[in-house]
């Protein structure tokens, strides 16, 4: 699991800087003012189909049931699935690809009901052009889910790169003759190159198993096919109920003062970044193997991969939690503040940065156990959980947004309802390895949880202690000055938890700079 926990994450590191090297030359070409707020609002509901219909499914409902089958050796049976599980998402992406061109109006109703005249009539025109974004990564996810039963987690993570590449290509290209919906072509032609890398690596991996990787056919009455999609209706229903949050946020948002929208993008973009390079890597490169050990019933090797999943997302997550808090400000600064992005966007963008921040652990463990759920092919309880997580969040809003806080507030309603979601599934997982006599004993978390605290006091006072003498020498705004001082008074933090966490014995950090010094 480190093995596979460091391969992903330092593919999606990669992704996730090409990624910000989009979000810097989108800011710096259109800050963070009615266009961005245009095309935020406008990608909302084509992302949103991505993650369900694509991501969310494939991954929680197709990538269990396949690993499990080829698990056991059934592997002509294992590609017949991946075969018409290819068929049937395409078909049905594509009836919600047309159902949303004709929908857009209703849809940016929902969306942005804030917005009003010409600005509502160009998020429904970027909506349109943006849908079939939709259909190209539901397609480019399955590729992904595919490799990511076989292990191969470097190409599933970098594909994502070439999406920036597009957007990223668009823009510098087009933005002066087509403003900004060169966006929107930039992620038409990202979708499409994503799809298109992963191909030739599923057909090898099929041909290596002596099989075809796609039959072009209708799935007719596959048992599988249909297992796999009972299973896919509760994800999918659990990823909308989660998406919805965000157009919660949103709308509300758009009620506010002009950015509040791109502020929250911008922040939450950047939040993503320590979530996708190491809490997704840690729920993905478990995935697998919480398949496979309960595919074949060993059900403590089940425990074990989750505790250790459970231990990676505390040990390498909560110092992020400490560094991103404290260094809200300068981060934010340091990534985005350049052309038009002034200093009125750098307070907003910072004040949500770090409301969300103060979620990312609940974040990464929440995938975790949905994911965990997955693999035991019960995906109706985190349905249910999502739900209740959905209107504690919703309510949260309501009442945060009326404080001092303002937009920052959707952020910390946000890390809140994360906080629930985690703690509910977490207990219901553990209630149901409790059948199996497989049950995550209590003393073993509160006993990591507890080092891991300790650890995070210690980098907290050596941050602080640096910071206070020698760190506020660089504050400033030039990005040299913002960047010394992260890394003097950061690496100082990092250096006293990995010390901590050496003599507290949490291996994990030392496992990790082992392997990739030898490269093993």
């Amino acid at each position: 699991m480190v093995r596979g926990f460091a391969s992903i994450g330092a593919g999606t590191l990669v992704s996730r800087l090409s990624g910000f090297a989009r979000e810097v030359a989108t800011a710096a070409i259109f800050g963070a003012g009615r266009s961005m707020d245009i095309f935020v609002a406008a990608f909302t509901i084509p992302n949103l189909f991505c993650r369900v219909f694509g991501e969310s499914a494939v991954e929680s409902g197709f990538m269990p049931l396949f690993k499990g089958l080829h698990a056991r050796g059934e592997r002509e049976r294992a590609w017949k699935l991946a075969g018409h599980a290819g068929m049937g998402l395409a078909v049905s992406l594509l009836v919600v690809v047309a159902l949303g061109i004709v929908g857009a109006p209703a849809i940016v109703n929902v969306v942005a009901h804030g917005f009003r005249g010409d600005t509502a009539v160009e998020t429904v025109r970027m909506t349109r052009i943006m849908f079939p974004f939709g259909l190209l990564i539901g397609l480019a996810a399955l590729m992904g889910a595919i490799l990511l039963a076989f292990g191969r987690f470097q190409v599933y993570s970098l594909a994502p790169v070439l999406l920036n590449v597009g957007i990223i290509g668009a823009v510098l290209l087009l933005s002066r003759s087509l403003g900004y919906y060169s966006l929107a072509i930039g992620v038409l032609a990202g979708g499409l190159l994503q799809l298109l890398v992963q191909v030739p690596f599923v057909r090898a991996l099929a041909g290596r198993d002596g099989m075809r990787a796609f039959r072009w056919s209708l799935p007719g009455r596959d048992a599988d096919l249909r297992r796999a999609a009972g299973l896919a209706g509760p994800v999918i229903l659990s990823s909308a109920i989660g998406r919805m949050g965000v157009i919660v946020d949103r709308t509300v948002a758009s009620f506010l003062d002009p950015g509040s929208i791109s502020s929250l993008y911008y922040s939450f973009r950047l939040v993503h970044l320590p979530y996708a390079i190491l809490a997704l890597a840690a729920g993905r490169s478990a995935a697998p193997h919480l398949a496979e050990e309960f595919a074949l019933e060993r059900y403590d090797g089940f425990r074990k991969a989750l505790l250790s999943g459970i231990r990676m997302n505390l040990v390498f997550l909560v110092p992020v939690v400490v560094l991103t808090v404290w260094f809200a400000e300068p981060l934010c600064g340091l990534v985005y503040q350049r052309g038009v992005f002034g200093e009125r966007d750098l307070a907003m963008t910072a004040a949500a940065f770090s409301m969300y921040s103060i979620g990312l652990v609940s974040m990464g463990i929440e995938f975790l156990l949905a994911t965990a759920f997955a693999a035991t092919l019960n995906t109706k309880t985190p349905v249910k959980v999502a739900l209740g997580a959905f209107f504690l969040n919703a309510g949260l809003n309501l009442l945060l947004v009326r404080t001092p806080l303002r937009h920052a507030g959707l952020a910390l309603a946000t890390s809140i309802s994360f906080t629930a979601h985690a703690a509910l599934l977490y207990v219901l997982l553990n209630r149901r390895l409790a059948s199996f006599g497989a049950s995550v004993a209590r003393r073993d978390l509160l006993r990591t949880i507890g080092l891991v605290a300790v650890a995070a006091g210690a980098m907290l006072l050596a941050v602080w202690a640096v910071d206070s003498r020698v760190g506020m020498t660089f504050a400033g705004a030039r990005v040299t000055s913002r960047a010394a001082r992260m890394a003097f008074s950061g690496g100082a933090g990092l250096l006293a938890y990995g010390l901590a966490c050496s003599r507290l014995g949490l291996t994990e950090v030392a496992d990790l700079l082992r392997m990739r010094m030898t490269g093993r």
